[in-house]
């Protein structure tokens, strides 16, 4: 679905959790903006634009950082930004790290809702590709080419039985697609958290805002929300981290086995090619529609 018009939302609301990786209490207020404003958060009176020229650390998560200011695991939000077209707001936070949640995107896309949200005068603007795109590292690989929409895919490759290699595809033009990717949970394995915790991480996380695996068991008593949950979440924070791109793609992305760091590379290889215009949401659907028209005829 392309929307034509910019996005933002009605009113202030607040979000209050804990960081996964910190452990430690957030606030974060979601403010509306106006056209052009873009999605930007503040931190100590820095405004810090959710852009992946700003990207700094990827580790188990992406995060932003500028004048010394730093904000972390951006990408959940960053997803449910995208899936509910906000392209300008303000997000004030009063700690380093975004609040957690459920591990998901769900609580925040319905946080937005809350809120409501308002279409603006000005045009929405996209990224379209134009040509092959493509970044890799060791084996992992991220292609993205010309798509009369926009798609987006992930395949694994686990020992573990339950994930093995899995591969979801994400379609913005399927109606409710988004929920499969929205509602999964970010995931870890059991002989992981150790390491983690050393390194100063997953301190505040849980079963309550993630899956954990020991071995080829879920330890959370509800067990999956799907039983691909893993691959879909990693749909969502590859949907999240493109959004850093300042703009939603029209194309079609393909990622094997691709983490934050890929995701970043992938952005910045697009913005530094020559491989994608940028146009009015007018003459994206003007595009599609002469596409679609060729195709019946």
């Amino acid at each position: 679905m392309i929307c034509k018009f910019q996005r933002t939302i009605k009113k202030e609301i607040s979000i209050k959790g804990i960081g996964l990786h910190s452990g430690e209490p957030v606030t974060i207020k979601l403010i509306p903006a106006e056209s052009y404003d873009g999605i930007n958060f503040i931190r100590d009176n820095v405004l810090i634009p959710a852009r992946v020229e700003y990207a700094n650390s990827f580790e188990f998560s992406t995060s932003l950082n500028k004048d010394g200011q730093t904000v972390r695991t951006v990408e959940h939000l960053m997803a449910a930004l995208y899936f509910t077209g906000i392209d300008n707001i303000f997000i004030s936070i009063d700690s380093e790290e975004l609040p957690i949640l459920d591990g998901s995107s769900i609580m925040f896309i319905e946080r937005i809702k809350d809120a409501g949200i308002i279409s603006l005068k000005e045009e929405k603007i996209y990224a379209v590709i134009n040509d092959e795109i493509t970044v890799s590292e060791g084996d992992k690989f991220i292609k993205g080419r010309p798509y009369n929409g926009f798609v987006a895919t992930y395949q694994a490759s686990y020992k573990n039985r339950i994930i093995g290699n899995r591969k979801y595809r994400y379609d913005s033009t399927v109606k409710d697609d988004f929920l499969n990717v929205a509602k999964a949970r970010t995931y870890c394995f059991l002989e992981e958290i150790e390491f983690l915790r050393e390194k100063g991480l997953a301190k505040g996380g849980s079963l309550d805002n993630a899956v954990v695996f020991k071995g080829d068991t879920v330890l959370n008593p509800e067990g999956l929300r799907f039983e691909d949950e893993p691959v879909k979440h990693k749909v969502l924070d590859l949907i999240g981290d493109l959004y850093l791109l300042g703009m939603p793609l029209i194309g079609e992305i393909y990622s094997f086995k691709g983490g934050h760091r890929l995701n970043a590379s992938f952005v910045r290889e697009m913005i530094g090619s020559s491989k994608f215009d940028v146009k009015y949401a007018s003459e994206v659907i003007d595009s599609i529609s002469d596409l679609k028209a060729g195709v019946s005829g």
